[in-house]
């Protein structure tokens, strides 16, 4: 399978999922268990967790036809392959170089690198391997939380040193780097405010001493939007890793228009969204365990 068709029906289900369940579209995927490697037990990340997340399978457990093979299985006649995009960094060739390129590689005798989509159309389900016995998954996801789930998901929040005051509409402000939440009794349940403040703590890892996204845009532009997407789905995977059940956030019915169409524009603004979401999680997640030891 080339790049072009992979994100072709990534993008095509995306928009699929927006129009069908609207501002509720990143619901049907983040309740299923992370899909993972069943060889390496590593979580696949960003756009393929998306992917794998809804084809369906019983099981959060994907492998290649070369692994499940070595490891002694055989697929399911009939099953249908799937597939995963990697990014990678490969060297230029000496021919493509500019001439800017070609004096620095003289220099230093060092090919200019530069990214590669690379696509494995071979992936299978654990539920279609004979004779495999795959770990059932148990959903984590709650619309009630413990008293113990929230002062887990309060310590993570807390780990990450954002500052946050109990004041006025959700928001996160870039001017003066801080998140403003109303107070938890001013939410349906707890489940809607930690879905919320999560999606804010998506906004504020955008500051530029952080992941350093732009923020710039000013509601209703397509610089703002693009950021939002990001928040959304940063959120999405954060509730998934907190067992939070992911609340719908009826102020953004008004960004749905703007987000297919981002997401229509190109292969480069589809990954952006969730390379930068899978980054702003990778950031909280690291400080919020830097916090913890």
């Amino acid at each position: 399978m080339k790049k072009a068709e992979a994100f072709e029906k990534v993008r095509a289900q995306i928009i699929e999922l927006m129009q069908r369940d609207g501002v509720n579209w990143t619901r049907s995927w983040i309740t299923a268990g992370a899909p993972c490697n069943f060889t390496t037990k590593k979580p696949y990340r960003g756009m393929n967790n998306f992917w794998l997340s809804i084809q369906g399978f019983e099981s959060n457990e994907w492998g290649s036809f070369k692994q499940w093979s070595e490891a002694g299985y055989k697929i399911r006649k009939g099953s249908k392959a799937n597939f995963v995009v990697f990014g990678k960094m490969r060297d230029k060739k000496e021919s493509w170089l500019t001439p800017e390129e070609r004096a620095k590689f003289k220099a230093s005798g060092v090919l200019p690198k530069y990214f590669f989509w690379n696509v494995h159309s071979r992936m299978f389900n654990a539920d279609q391997i004979e004779g495999y016995e795959a770990p059932s998954v148990v959903s984590n996801h709650s619309q009630e939380l413990t008293a113990e789930g929230a002062l887990l998901i309060d310590s993570f929040i807390k780990g990450t040193g954002a500052k946050i005051a109990q004041h006025g509409q959700p928001h996160y402000s870039p001017i003066t780097d801080s998140i403003g939440m109303p107070n938890i009794r001013s939410f349906f349940s707890d489940v809607d405010y930690y879905s919320t403040l999560l999606h804010e703590l998506t906004h504020w890892t955008g500051h530029k001493t952080r992941c350093n996204r732009d923020q710039s845009g000013t509601f209703g532009s397509e610089d703002y939007a693009k950021e939002e997407l990001v928040a959304e789905i940063g959120s999405a995977f954060l509730c998934r890793l907190h067992g939070v059940e992911k609340t719908v956030r009826e102020d953004h019915a008004a960004y749905l228009n703007s987000w297919i169409e981002i997401i229509r524009e190109s292969d480069s603004a589809l990954s952006s969204a969730f390379t930068k979401a899978q980054e702003a999680v990778d950031f909280l997640d690291s400080k919020s365990q830097e916090v913890a030891a």
